[in-house]
């Protein structure tokens, strides 16, 4: 018999906090007159970090609106979370109202945590030895079996396979030690202002109730309620993911001058002169991207003008393929700009982006993208070949000995994302053999997949093609396998050679796919955003009219920061309505944005982001 050392994160938490702690965080009512910088100053406070504490305030707060400030009779040596020591004002003081809500530090220091581990005794499977003969030799149940090793599912139906090592008793050991101690066995998120528990789970993709287990000593999560300072467990150091190096950006507001922002957007309006609006939108997709993306930008423009930030805002019609282009810069209309967003083209996108200062935001994927040279573009959907790596990275982390398969055609794009695949995922020391199929006679034989896949195996499949033909071979091929082979099929993008394929079907062979866009639809938010836009326009919104949202959202609250635009993209990844914003710069080049999802579909049909 051997031990085999496995954790199981369950704690027990002894908390000696003192009663008396005076509150670090208090609320102050703003008075008539008072801007942001007034009480600032009066606390001997950096402007900048008072709106940290409070990022929905700006900088001219209307009367009797209730802030967060730093307690000025907070006697303590340290400097506060804000990075200032605060000296005592009683002018501030009188007017506090000290039973409202505070921002509170946590006294991780009188925190023991109890770490339960557990030892297994473990039994190796001989020949004829069955389920009912383990039971009775180490005395005891079946469903004490099946609970613990979750693992071998078949015990249920009293399957055993010879050499299989199963658990058979645990032995639970305790230890105790300080919280800190404790953390470093976890990959940790500290909490800043603004940021709430979904914001944290969505950024983790993590559920709120795997949040709450991980942290039993915050209950305040079940509520929604988040101390500012706070340090977290996101999950064991041991499942820790690439993605958890990243930050998230901080939405700061520090800028007293307007925002300048300039759409080049070719609407055509000359074309469609003497057109009503039931011809002109009735089956011309160009026509609509155009319309649904600035009525997208034009709730972010509002929106962000609520948040006390200045704008000039100057929209021009580009007119047919960004014919007009040319001539805008002819006549110096952009030199004022401080972003630009568009055009859509991608010759005229570079036209403009050789011509200005400033970054020139494409605002939509384009095969030729790739190409771009100009520096100052900064492409907002990530290039295909990124697709490709991201997916490669996820399946690296969660490899667990399947089989590997990857279906490619002879296309060029097709071909890169084969070979990114391949060499990425050998990275992993485990895998050792990937199996590249394309078409033999126009076709992939399903027997070219079976032959591999070995009894009892697990196996992924990973299409990288756009070919319609040979997604459906893939696809069909993975419908009935034999007993107890299981796949996961993944895909680099979901694109029109899926448009007839059943949903049903891509449900059955547990169909995940790589895509730059991804929304929680049962999200408040989400909700929201969807009720204020349809009492606008009417209508509900389309992915350009999100796309027009978020990127004009996402530009416009990093230039509130009073930072270069290209210099908050080394601050951290942005999420917004369904976009995710993960920008690099390359030293020569244009930036790309490498903000990506993985999402799968439930046997409901329903969508789960894996990553």
């Amino acid at each position: 018999m051997s031990k085999i050392k496995f954790l199981v994160f369950a704690f027990i938490f002894s908390i000696a906090i003192s009663c008396g702690q005076q509150k670090r965080y208090i609320t102050y009512k703003v008075q008539e007159g008072e801007t942001m910088r007034d009480i600032a100053n009066r606390l001997d406070m950096k402007t900048r970090d008072l709106l940290r504490l409070n990022p929905d305030i700006g900088r001219k707060p209307v009367p009797n609106t209730t802030i967060i400030i730093p307690n000025p009779k907070f006697k303590n040596t340290t400097s506060t979370n804000i990075g200032e020591s605060v000296n005592e004002n009683e002018d501030i003081a009188d007017v506090i109202e000290e039973n409202n809500a505070e921002i509170s530090e946590n006294p991780t220091d009188s925190i023991k945590v109890v770490r339960v581990t557990y030892d297994y005794i473990t039994h190796t499977v001989q020949p004829k030895e069955t389920v009912y003969a383990l039971t009775k030799k180490y005395n005891l149940s079946k469903d004490e079996l099946i609970k613990l090793n979750p693992e071998f599912p078949g015990i249920k139906n009293n399957v055993l396979s010879i050499g299989q090592v199963v658990k058979v008793k645990a032995i639970e050991n305790k230890i105790e030690l300080p919280l800190e101690e404790d953390l470093k066995n976890f990959v940790t998120h500290d909490v800043k202002p603004k940021e709430t528990v979904y914001s944290i789970t969505r950024f983790y993709n993590i559920t709120k109730d795997e949040l709450i287990a991980l942290n039993p000593e915050y209950p305040g999560i079940k509520d929604n309620y988040l101390a500012f300072g706070t340090r977290l467990r996101i999950r064991a150091i041991e499942d820790k993911l690439s993605s958890d190096e990243k930050t998230f950006y901080e939405d700061i507001i520090d800028i007293d001058e307007p925002i300048n922002i300039s759409f080049l957007l070719p609407f055509k309006a000359d074309s469609y002169a003497n057109n009503n609006s039931k011809d002109i939108f009735e089956s011309n997709r160009l026509a609509n991207m155009v319309t649904d993306f600035y009525l997208g930008a034009e709730m972010a423009l509002d929106s962000i003008k609520a948040q006390g930030i200045a704008l000039n805002v100057s929209v021009y019609d580009t007119g047919n393929r960004d014919e007009k282009v040319s001539e805008i810069l002819e006549n110096n209309l952009l030199d004022d700009a401080d972003v630009i967003v568009g055009p859509f083209y991608n010759d005229k996108a570079e036209e403009v982006a050789k011509s200005v200062g400033v970054p020139v935001m494409f605002p939509h994927y384009s095969k030729s993208q790739s190409s771009f040279s100009a520096s100052k573009i900064v492409k907002t959907e990530a290039d295909r070949e990124i697709h490709a790596e991201y997916l490669a990275n996820y399946l690296r982390e969660t490899y667990d000995g399947q089989n590997v398969f990857v279906v490619g055609d002879d296309s060029e794009q097709s071909n890169k994302n084969v070979k990114t695949l391949v060499d990425e995922l050998t990275k992993h020391d485990s895998i050792t053999k990937v199996h590249v199929l394309k078409p033999k006679d126009n076709y992939i034989d399903k027997a070219r997949f079976t032959d591999v896949m070995k009894e009892k195996s697990d196996n992924i499949v990973v299409i990288a093609s756009s070919d319609r033909v040979v997604v459906a071979d893939a696809l069909n091929s993975m419908i009935v396998l034999p007993e107890e082979v299981t796949v996961q099929v993944f895909a680099v993008e979901k694109g029109s050679a899926y448009d007839k394929i059943d949903n049903n079907k891509l449900a059955r062979v547990n169909f995940s796919f790589i895509t730059s866009s991804y929304a929680d639809e049962n999200a408040s938010y989400v909700k929201a955003f969807n009720k204020k836009y349809k009492a606008k326009n009417n209508t509900i919104p389309t992915e350009y009219a999100i796309k027009g949202f978020d990127i004009t959202y996402d530009v416009l609250m990093r230039l509130a920061s009073g930072k270069s635009l290209i210099d908050t993209f080394n601050e951290g990844v942005s999420i917004r309505l369904e976009n995710k914003f993960d920008y690099d710069k390359k030293f020569f080049g244009s930036t790309t944005n490498k903000g990506l999802y993985i999402v799968k579909y439930n046997s409901d049909l329903s969508l789960t982001r894996l990553k």
